[in-house]
């Protein structure tokens, strides 16, 4: 090349025939620029974007060629000449590749005419003037002879509209890409754009989220995107008719104004051809280079992820201390970045963001509240909980309580909440971290592991955090926000439009509440086993359980054991009391094993300060999750596990075979004691001999199954009456030197023969005894009954006036029960106008009382039914057992055998009924005991598979029929599997065996299956 020749980049294309090439430099300044016209051409004109002049024909094809064949692209240049007329205009030659003639190409493709006039002209005229004649030959470009198409090359330009931005908005759509040129760079953060393929339409656009703090710093932007074809990703118009976007731009391999191919943010030279394909976010690039900074009221159009990252990417060049935070000082803030891993077990769910976590490692129990989100929070002194509360705490618990989870620490934030300034509380270091959940198919590449915030945030019970820039958050926010904007779309939780459910319980957990608690006692003994949720561990035995079902809070005491007693702090004048020894490795124990754990228990009693007794075993699934007997059969027990592990003792005050686990809590006491387990290390056998009983430090009777002190006759809600134990079969066999009741485990099956027709199998409890031959039962879970209850209970019937003597013979009532003071539902069989008083039978459970019509005889009351009650059909069923023959009422072992089937029925468990027979029951009868079919059925106790007819016949409380009065081949079948639980009482002469056979009455008694011989009973079906 001559002397004279510069080398630059294409920077702007300006028309057909006008480039703008900017220089090189090293300083930190503008590159210096020429804008060149081409020697000897003449491209058409471009109109003027206000559509005050269109364009020549062809003059957007002729920009667009010369735009996409030189735009930053390495060339040499040389001014040619200089017109002073037209301001001092340079024209020149331009070279790409120091081989192609930027201005022969243009002629070539007749997208430019030559000028032959003039005093000065290219010195490569000749080679233009050859091109052009093959140009107009060929008939291409500005030479086409087509007229429709010459006027179809005038591009129709118009004006920017007032909403031009919101017109393409709705036609895109939020998120919507189009193509575009951008025609200049007005700022760092702002440009001029054409959209493609037509550039019809021009647009102002401003980059979403970001913003240039001076114009010097659009020389980056220019450098990138000027006059280079973009991706324009539309991400919303503000109130102004302002579009705002995201720019996608393809790398350039050279940078205006660079010394060397590769620039700051550019890829190797090595890799240029790799990364001409992929699309680099100019907003991005400019924070990254510490060029713009974030601005709220724009993030806020975009998707949260991607606010997100842009967020991140200021974070990282203000730590650099890059360009504009040369000077950045951060702000002070009340976080302190964390770094600490560990793994362990959930061991509580305080509210539905934040968990208690026992770490494997020491033992230690840690809290952590979750990073970066935000649950309602839990009621606290003065303040109810907030809407959605329970419901997260609850649906965490449900998922990780007792699971195994790995922790990763993230940061601590110091809190003052104005409830802590006006309790007087300092400053509260809470710690925040990532929580993951870690099932058990992880360990062989099954499942996943879960993250615990994405859970809550994705089911609507929580919401993302909105941080502030220089704050920290979770490791994975994005994520976080992800879910929390399918929540919103799917109208979860917090961010649904409906209600969100009431949650009302009656908490008698509470000091004093003792006679609220009582109310609940017959219920409880009813219901028999109850599913609730250990809501918190009061000491190694006492618990505080929620019963859902009910909507009641108690606590709760397994019977019969006791752990050391914890310290206690001085209060209410009462000096402090010092624990005893291992109480806290007790209460420590019964936590990790029962906190916020489902579990089953079953209620016996209560103790005079309100804690109710019982036993308590872990659902089966909760086994699973660290119950303490994931690998056994049997419930884990808790009662059984505290003995085992030398936690608790017996009471010396209980008798264990009334217990129901006797034999086994004997049996673990004594293995513990052995072993010299806890509170057993310094025990001696000397030690038994000469212990005494001694009392309950606590102040509750921790004896335990029901006794006749729970009421001397059947019940409303407490259960079948229960007789003195030497009316039970245990009793009985211990005298005798019997067979036990375990011994029966395999007689279910001699009363459930039925000859290969269906059998109705129904699972009951029983309400009342009223002798050996007659009892009533009630479905369980019948919800009916529950109706009832909720009726009785929300009426306000002691406030209301006594009801005058006036009600009739056969007509139904509310009467109020002398042992739980509560309310039912009666039928008044006599009325004794003198007394006056009301001989009241109990329609749903089968029990009779004598009350009073006023309180001025200082007796119980009635009341008027009211129509919604009195139509519910009578809940209490009469039953009596099938194959056996019992004392009728008024001989000689009637009384006996009456306290012999109470104390088998007794307690409010459950039974399932194997019906053998059913009488027709008879909706229209007077009496509301004949409106339901007296059923004839095989009771047996799911528990122990235990007969109770067996029991009766061990006992020697009853007798089997002879065979020759019986025709129905299953009953036959059933009694001759019965035969030896008879003969055994005959020969340990027990019950009515006692002074030998008291022979045979088959002649005045029906035989016994069904009523008559062989057959249903009378009127009913089989």
């Amino acid at each position: 090349m001559a002397t004279g020749w510069l080398r630059g980049v294409v920077k702007e294309v300006v028309s057909g025939d006008t480039l703008v090439i900017a220089g090189t430099t090293k300083g930190p300044g503008p590159a210096p620029e020429k804008r060149i016209t081409l020697s000897s051409l003449i491209a058409p004109k471009l109109g003027k974007r206000d559509g005050s002049s269109k364009d020549e024909p062809f003059a957007w094809d002729s920009r667009e060629f010369l735009r996409k064949k030189c735009i930053g692209q390495p060339c040499v240049f040389r001014v040619d000449y200089l017109v002073e007329a037209i301001g001092n205009r340079e024209f020149g030659s331009v070279f790409l590749n120091q081989q192609d003639n930027v201005a022969i190409a243009v002629v070539t493709n007749g997208w430019a005419k030559v000028r032959a006039i003039g005093k000065e002209q290219s010195p490569y005229l000749e080679d233009l003037k050859r091109a052009e004649e093959a140009a107009q030959a060929a008939g291409v470009g500005l030479w086409c002879k087509d007229p429709q198409r010459t006027s179809r090359a005038v591009r129709e330009t118009v004006g920017q509209e007032d909403d031009a931005a919101s017109a393409l908005l709705s036609r895109v759509g939020k998120g919507g890409m189009v193509d575009a040129v951008v025609d200049a760079v007005l700022s760092g953060s702002s440009m001029r754009v054409t959209l493609l393929p037509t550039g019809t339409i021009s647009l102002l656009v401003n980059l979403a989220g970001v913003q240039c703090p001076s114009v010097g710093r659009k020389a980056f932007t220019e450098a990138r995107v000027l006059n280079r074809d973009v991706k324009l990703v539309l991400e919303g118009v503000d109130k102004y008719g302002n579009l705002f976007g995201t720019v996608l731009y393809t790398q350039p391999a050279v940078l205006p104004g660079a010394a060397a191919p590769a620039a700051p943010d550019a890829p190797p030279a090595t890799a240029a051809v790799a990364a001409a394909t992929e699309q680099s976010h100019l907003a991005e690039q400019l924070l990254k280079q510490g060029l713009a900074k974030c601005v709220e009221w724009s993030l806020g159009l975009m998707p949260s992820s991607a606010a997100l990252r842009l967020r991140d990417v200021e974070k990282a060049a203000k730590a650099e201390r890059k360009a504009i935070w040369t000077n950045y000082v951060p702000a002070p803030t009340n976080q302190t970045k964390l770094s600490d891993n560990f793994t362990g077990k959930v061991v509580e769910v305080v509210s539905g963001d934040c968990v208690v976590v026992k770490d494997a490692t020491n033992g230690a129990e840690r809290r952590v509240n979750l990073s970066s989100i935000r649950a309602p929070r839990p009621p606290a002194r003065d303040r109810p909980a907030e809407a959605w509360a329970t419901e997260a705490k609850e649906f965490l618990r449900k998922r990780i309580i007792g699971r195994p989870v790995e922790v990763k620490m993230e940061y601590t934030r110091k809190v003052l909440t104005p409830e802590m300034m006006l309790a007087g509380d300092g400053e509260r270091l809470m710690a925040f971290g990532n929580v993951e959940l870690v099932p058990e198919k992880v360990m062989m590449g099954g499942e996943e592991k879960q993250n615990v915030a994405e859970m809550a945030v994705a089911r609507g019970f929580a919401t993302v955090i909105k941080h502030r820039t220089d704050e920290e958050r979770s490791c994975v926010y994005e994520r976080l926000v992800a879910c929390e904007e399918l929540a919103k779309s799917s109208k979860r939780g917090v961010h649904s439009s409906k209600e969100p459910p009431a949650n009302r319980v009656n908490d008698v957990s509470t000091p004093g509440s003792a006679a609220r608690a009582k109310q609940y006692l017959p219920f409880f003994q009813r219901a028999g086993k109850m599913t609730g949720v250990v809501e918190y561990v009061l000491s190694g035995h006492r618990l505080r359980v929620h019963i859902p079902k009910e909507g009641v809070t108690i606590v709760f005491a397994p019977s019969g054991i006791k752990t050391p007693s914890r310290p206690q702090p001085a209060a209410n004048g009462k000096p402090a009391v010092q624990g005893e020894p291992f109480a806290e490795e007790a209460f420590s124990y019964t936590r990790e094993v029962m906190m916020q754990r489902d579990v089953e228990v079953t209620v016996e009693t209560m103790d005079r300060g309100g804690t109710f007794l019982g036993s308590v075993v872990l659902v089966p699934q909760q086994q699973q999750q660290g119950g303490g007997a994931a690998a056994s059969a049997r419930p884990f027990n808790l009662a059984l596990a505290l003995l085992s592990k030398g936690f608790a003792r017996l009471q010396p005050n209980v008798d264990p075979s009334r217990l129901p686990d006797g034999g086994e809590m004997v049996r673990l006491q004594q293995a513990a004691k052995e072993q010299r387990l806890k509170i057993w290390e310094n025990w001696t056998p000397e030690m038994d001999r000469e212990e005494g009983v001694y009392g309950d430090e606590e102040g509750y009777d921790t004896g335990a199954t029901p006794t006749a002190a729970n009421g001397a006759g059947a019940s409303n809600g407490h259960g079948a009456s229960t007789a003195a134990a030497t009316g039970s079969f245990a009793a009985a066999a211990a005298a005798g030197g019997g067979t036990s009741t375990s011994a029966a485990a395999a007689a279910p099956a001699a009363g459930l023969r039925t000859g290969g027709r269906a059998q109705e199998v129904l699972s009951v409890t029983v309400t009342e005894v009223v002798d050996a031959t007659e009892f009533f039962v009630q479905v369980a879970g019948e919800p009916r009954v529950a109706w009832l209850a909720e009726q009785l209970s929300a009426a306000s019937l002691n406030d209301s006036p006594p009801i005058p003597p006036e009600l009739k013979t056969g007509q139904l009532c509310l009467a109020q029960f002398s042992l739980d003071q509560c309310w039912y539902r009666g039928y008044v069989e006599r009325v004794n106008r003198s007394e006056p008083m009301y001989d009241v039978f109990f329609i749903d459970y089968g029990n009779r009382e004598r009350v009073a019509s006023s309180k001025a005889s200082g007796l119980r009351m009635v009341r008027t039914i009211d129509a919604a009650m009195s139509a519910v059909p009578p809940q209490a069923i009469p039953c009596c057992l099938a194959y056996i023959k019992v004392p009728e009422q008024g001989s000689d072992w009637a009384a006996d055998a009456r306290a012999c089937l109470s104390s088998l029925l007794g307690g409010g468990r459950p039974f399932l009924a194997h019906v053998v027979s059913r009488e027709r029951a008879d909706s229209k009868a007077k009496h509301p005991k004949q409106r339901n079919g007296k059923i004839t059925a095989v009771l047996v106790e799911p528990e122990t598979n235990t007969n109770m007819a067996v029991e009766m016949l061990l006992a020697g409380m009853a007798r089997l029929p002879k065979l020759r009065k019986v025709k129905d081949a299953a009953a036959r079948e059933a009694i001759q599997a019965m035969q030896e639980y008879e003969d055994e009482a005959r020969q340990a002469h027990r019950g009515m065996f006692m002074y030998g056979d008291p022979g045979d009455s088959d002649d005045e008694e029906p035989a016994a299956g069904g009523g008559r011989p062989g057959g249903a009973g009378r009127g009913g079906r089989r």
